[in-house]
């Protein structure tokens, strides 16, 4: 299962591709800018949130994601440009970096 996860995950930050999925039974939309293993040794993507269903405030920002909580995943054909303001290729959180931007 995390093969493929993180396959898709890391054609999609290639691609520079947004991404939806399931996360803990709400519905997100967003720009993937790393996945990798957290200090916890989980599995995780780091990413800018655009949208989250069932929330009254739909807020952006950073978000880490841990894949086992993750499902229903679709890359999108909407691009995304540039990394986000505050975006760090070697963000001391990850204990394992598999891809990045």
């Amino acid at each position: 299962m995390y093969s493929q996860l993180v396959d898709d995950i890391s054609r999609a930050i290639g691609a520079r591709l947004l991404i939806q999925f399931t996360y803990k039974s709400n519905v997100y939309l967003v720009e993937p800018h790393l996945v990798g293993k957290n200090l916890e040794s989980e599995n995780c993507l780091l990413a800018w949130q655009i949208s989250k269903s069932k929330s009254a405030i739909t807020g952006t920002g950073w978000k880490c994601f841990d894949l086992n909580c993750l499902s229903d995943l679709k890359l999108l054909e909407k691009r995304f440009t540039c990394p986000r303001p505050g975006y760090d290729p070697y963000d001391n959180s990850m204990s394992r970096i598999y891809y990045r931007i």
